[in-house]
């Protein structure tokens, strides 16, 4: 490169803007590469890019090599050359600057040590108790332990985190093979707290004195997540207060509740708590609004961010109570950057929250939807609601109601019930929890009622039938029974110690929990439409039933 080019390059670095824009890019490149290669690599990046280079079904066996069904998928992944590659390049340039970085002043300070050690250690925690694969019939030993050793060298060696980044994504990756799977969302946060600290890293080799604090960017992607969620709300809207006006919370409430959560609560306490999410909805929203949008104001004060930290811990808890969902790892992290914001004196609070600061956190959380395109989370709630559940008959003819997260380490892909693949016929795009993405949609499900949604469903549902996909899911479910039954009495002892789900619900019936071999799965679809107290079974049958050899 032309030394004049160089001279503006270091001069473009030298400014506040520039190291900003210069992080933000290399994290926007670094997550799209990192996602492609490490997560989705063996799932589709690499099959594409064979075929492109090769031909189909042409390229090299060191080129075509699928990790998942060896005793580990790590070490079998490095015999994938495009994996190989992909690591070496993402891990390289830190290892030839790490006597550079060792020397650095403030390289690895409390608070970044503290966030990244807890960011790898929440979700190697999550990967190492997960239940035992049955599909793959392995249980990852070598992975398991690898990734929770390697999540606490990160307190000492920093320096290793690109590598358990690119083998948290890969260990991660084998639930969404060979179906689709569920994507990271509740784990969005950890890695990309991760990947922001080793293009941090980065950044200190090619910026010759960093003036921003790891904290600063690490405050801007936790307020982003929750300031684009508001917005989410707000656009979705097609005058902006819908959401706000005429959204009601006691619609997912109670649909939460037909899908399982708080099964055995008494009738009375389900109606309270629904009448008062009924009455007082709009007051509830209000807040959630002006919390979600104060992620833009984030470094206004020391004490407002506390504030809004400690307020984003609430929301999720009553999101919990009355919707099921526990966004546990974005509590821990809110109440982590809690403690370092409280105890941290100094820098934190005469520079971080100045106005520089604030400033500069404007016009990046603003962005967001562009370098970090966050979890944006909003819905319009509907009184209808369509769900799978499911049913499994073992070998003595004795049939049990099948929990949802009993089918860990798959649990979250059956959890948002993305089966409409296996209805032969029109369904309207309503999630499992009952909500919709289109405000007309909600407003003329509302207004159907009981009586009229079947005939707003043939005029507006689609066939979303796909036999080939039926065809994999099934022969899904068949391998993962057949290896389950042969392991029935072998209890997997590291999912005692497994971390909280993400959702929740439980069945009032008899409940399977490995009684006797399954040879019969059923999926059951059913729809309820819910009028205030009046709740109307629409339709409830068996769609899908799979026989195991």
């Amino acid at each position: 490169m032309p030394s004049g080019v160089l001279i503006r390059v270091n001069r473009f670095t030298e400014k506040f803007s520039g190291q900003i824009i210069l992080i933000l890019v290399l994290f926007f490149i670094c997550r799209l590469l990192c996602a492609s290669i490490f997560y989705e690599g063996f799932l589709h990046t690499f099959e594409r890019f064979n075929s492109f280079l090769f031909g189909i079904n042409k390229a090299p066996a060191i080129f075509i090599h699928v990790p998942y069904f060896s005793s580990s998928v790590i070490l079998s992944a490095l015999t994938n050359l495009l994996f190989l590659l992909g690591l070496v390049l993402f891990c390289l340039p830190l290892y030839f600057k790490r006597k550079l970085l060792s020397t650095k002043e403030n390289y690895y300070p409390s608070a970044a040590q503290w966030l990244v050690f807890a960011s790898a250690f929440i979700l190697a925690w999550e990967l190492s108790t997960y239940n035992y694969n049955y599909y793959l019939n392995q249980a990852f030993y070598f992975d398991r332990l690898f990734l929770l050793l390697l999540s606490v060298l990160l307190l000492r060696y920093p320096i290793l985190t690109p590598v358990f980044i690119a083998f948290a994504y890969l260990y991660r990756s084998q639930f969404n093979f060979p179906v689709d799977g569920f994507p990271l969302f509740d784990k969005r946060l950890l890695f990309d707290l991760l990947l922001m600290f080793t293009v941090y890293l980065y950044a200190q080799i090619l910026i010759p004195a960093i003036k921003i604090p790891f904290l600063f960017f690490a405050l801007c992607i936790v307020a982003s997540n929750y300031f684009m969620s508001g917005v989410a709300k707000i656009s979705m809207s097609p005058h902006g207060y819908e959401w706000l006006l005429y959204n009601n919370p006691g619609d997912l409430f109670l649909n939460v509740h037909l899908r399982g959560w708080l099964s055995l609560t008494p009738k009375e306490t389900i109606t309270g708590i629904y009448w008062f999410l009924n009455n007082n909805g709009k007051i509830l929203q209000i807040f959630i609004l002006l919390i979600e949008l104060s992620g833009l104001f984030l470094f206004q004060s020391r004490k407002l961010a506390l504030t809004f930290l400690i307020l984003f811990c609430f929301m999720h808890l009553g999101i919990f109570i009355f919707g099921s969902m526990l966004f546990w790892k974005w509590m821990f992290v809110n109440l982590l950057l809690t403690f370092i914001l409280f105890y941290k004196k100094g820098f934190l609070v005469n520079e971080l929250f100045s106005r520089k600061y604030f400033m500069a956190s404007l016009p990046i959380i603003i962005t967001s939807f562009i370098w970090l395109r966050p979890v944006s989370i909003g819905w319009f709630d509907t009184p209808v609601n369509q769900f799978f559940t499911y049913e499994v008959e073992d070998k003595n003819g004795k049939i049990y109601e099948l929990e949802k997260n009993e089918m860990n380490p798959y649990h979250q892909w059956f959890q948002y019930d993305r089966f409409l693949f296996l209805m032969n016929q029109k369904c309207l795009p309503v999630s499992g929890f009952g909500y919709v993405a289109q405000y007309k949609l909600a407003l003329e499900i509302k207004n159907a009622g009981a009586e009229g949604y079947f005939k707003l469903e043939e005029k507006k549902g689609e066939n979303s039938f796909d036999s080939l996909k039926k065809q994999n899911y099934e022969a899904f479910i068949k391998t993962y029974f057949l290896n389950r039954n042969k392991l029935l009495e072998n209890t997997f002892i590291l999912s005692k110690l497994s971390a909280p789900h993400h959702l929740y619900n439980s069945s009032a019936h008899l409940s399977y929990h490995n009684q006797e071999e399954v040879r019969v799965f059923r999926v059951i679809f059913n729809q309820f439409y819910s009028q205030k107290e009046k709740i109307t079974l629409l339709n409830k049958k068996i769609i899908d039933e799979v026989l195991i050899p």
